[in-house]
């Protein structure tokens, strides 16, 4: 049996230890439609669930979870905000556990969307109960991978909680998140727009063909860029595609086990002092923006960037072919060749491809199993050592 993502047996994949992660790398344009499917024929349980909640002006959505679940939320918060018309933020569940009544005005109602692979991280169990706690009225929804993990368990026997449970694939085997990034992310997509009946069917089957087009005539490419000699790498990004960046940036940290080294910035912030860390080992990764007027900062700084010499390689991952012929990086990925159209925030898992397809290349250039890439198990699919304290209230 061959698997078409590095055109090897499972065989050779299991001794490099590393089929499972280019399995779940591979799958995620089916797994997309799956999602879809999923949210096709419980959309009227969610409907039933939602609406009311969202009837209260007052309502205030938060978005929340840890490490790469948090990233999901910043990268799609502002579609919850244009299309519910509620205040929406995104507030990791790292920083809730700590702070939760100096981010949440508890005497508001509160809608907490939490996302989580497994769901058994500490944090994010910790702010339902804070939530619950705290909050005069909340509402949770938990979209994860794992409907036996912890959170979907415990929001499952809430009144007041809904679950919103994502096919078996999308809980990645490997330690990265792949599949069960991109799908959450397009699960709070639909969420955000669960009132229009259209949105799913045709935008997902376009969306999943788009994403399996990159994977197919790309890896050759990809694998060359991972083969280059960085040590650094960028990834630059504006408005939600800030949130892709910071995804994409440990995604290639965490698969070559912090021997390279990831940062994330957007455009305009970078030059506000991170841009000293280029250097001749450095790969500066831009993920573009289809907005015409945000493309005109974005293309200044990479023009920037490139006439000034410092940079190992740029790579551009453009919107469409146009405004990749504007520009003339090192390398150059375009999300969409047709000219058919799609909503931009539609496209925002398909710019976190190419980071996971370089950190997994660049894991096996290293001599690391891209499955189990931390050779001293500092780092694990479900995150160890937290304790929760008890939060100590009155005087």
């Amino acid at each position: 049996m061959k698997n078409r993502f590095l055109n090897k047996s499972n065989v050779q994949l299991i001794e490099k230890g590393a089929v499972h992660t280019a399995m779940e790398i591979e799958m995620q344009p089916e797994l997309w439609k799956k999602v879809r499917d999923k949210f096709f024929v419980e959309r009227n349980s969610i409907l039933k669930f939602v609406t009311p909640v969202l009837e209260n002006p007052e309502i205030q959505i938060i978005l929340t979870g840890a490490g790469s679940s948090a990233f999901i939320g910043q990268s799609v918060v502002h579609q919850f905000s244009s299309s519910l018309k509620k205040a929406a933020n995104a507030i990791p569940t790292t920083t809730l556990v700590t702070h939760f009544n100096q981010f949440i005005d508890t005497t508001k109602p509160v809608l907490l969307v939490s996302f989580a692979r497994s769901g058994n991280s500490p944090e994010s169990n910790a702010v339902v109960s804070l939530a619950e706690t705290f909050c005069s009225q909340c509402w949770h929804i938990a979209i994860t991978c794992n409907p036996d993990g912890e959170l979907a368990t415990t929001v499952k026997n809430l009144p007041n909680g809904l679950n919103i449970v994502l096919p078996p694939e999308s809980e990645d085997a490997g330690l990265a998140m792949t599949g069960s990034f991109t799908g959450m992310m397009l699960a709070a997509l639909a969420l955000a727009n669960f009132e229009d009946k259209d949105f799913l069917p045709g935008l997902f089957d376009q969306v999943s063909q788009m994403a399996a087009n990159l994977i197919s005539e790309q890896l050759l490419n990809l694998e060359k860029i991972a083969a280059l000699p960085f040590s650094r790498i960028i990834f630059l990004g504006s408005g939600p595609l800030l949130g892709v960046a910071e995804e994409s940036h440990l995604k290639v940290q965490e698969l070559s086990d912090g021997q390279i080294v990831g940062k994330f910035d957007s455009f305009l912030g970078f030059r506000h002092g991170p841009k000293a860390i280029i250097n001749n080992e450095t790969m500066v990764v831009c993920l573009f923006s289809d907005d015409e007027h945000v493309f005109q900062y974005e293309k200044d700084l990479a023009m920037q960037i490139k006439q000034d010499g410092d940079a190992l390689a740029l790579l551009g991952v453009f919107p469409s072919k146009s405004l990749a012929q504007s520009l003339n990086l090192d390398h150059e990925i375009i999300i969409s060749k047709s000219d058919e159209k799609i909503p931009f925030d539609l496209s925002l898992p398909i710019y976190v491809l190419p980071a996971q397809i370089i950190g997994f290349f660049k894991s096996l250039n290293l001599g690391l199993q891209p499955d189990k890439p931390s050779k001293s198990g500092t780092i694990t699919r479900v995150v160890k050592g937290v304790t929760i304290y008890p939060v100590v209230t009155g005087g």
